[in-house]
Order: structure tokens, then C-alpha cells, then sequence
């Protein structure tokens, strides 16, 4: 099945995620070079944890999403209903 569900969560998305993780953790080292205060440099890194939780979460729905050839239209309606609940869940 060769349709939009194949391309639900796209390669560009999660490289897309990855370099604006790498970009934020890039300015914590900055961050750590410049002795910024300890409650700076942990706000970042939580920003950096969670935007490295999102995409672990797109790597798993798209590894998800291409075991669905197979499944009944109704079943891949409600497993798209379910990675829209964990895309959307921190």
C-alpha cells in the first residue's frame, strides 16, 4: 500500500528533529564554556532531552507505521489514532 500512511513520519522529519537537537545541545557546551549559571545550562539540556524523546518517538511510529501493509483499513486507522496520541505526548 503504497499511500500516505507509508510516508506518515518521513526520514526529513526525524533528521529534521536530530539536527535541531544537536543545534540546542551544541549551545550547551557554549553555555558550559561561558560558566553559565547551573539552572541556564539545565533548562537547555531538558530542551535537549525532549527534543531527543520526540524523536525516538518518530522513529518508532515510522518503524511502526512500515509493519502496517498487511492490516485492515480500520486497524491502520486506529494505530495512526495511537502514533497521533504518542507524537503528541512528551
Amino acid at each position: 500500500m503504497a499511500s500516505a500512511e507509508e510516508h506518515y513520519v518521513t526520514s526529513k522529519q526525524i533528521t529534521t528533529r536530530l539536527k535541531r537537537s544537536a543545534g540546542q545541545l551544541d549551545g550547551v557546551l557554549r553555555m558550559m564554556a561561558d560558566d553559565r549559571p547551573c539552572d541556564e545550562v539545565l533548562v537547555q539540556l531538558s530542551a535537549v532531552k525532549s527534543s531527543i524523546d520526540k524523536a525516538m518517538k518518530l522513529v518508532i511510529a515510522r518503524n511502526i507505521n512500515n509493519c502496517v501493509d498487511n492490516m485492515a483499513d480500520a486497524d491502520v486507522k486506529n494505530l495512526e489514532q495511537s502514533l497521533d496520541l504518542l507524537l503528541k505526548t512528551k
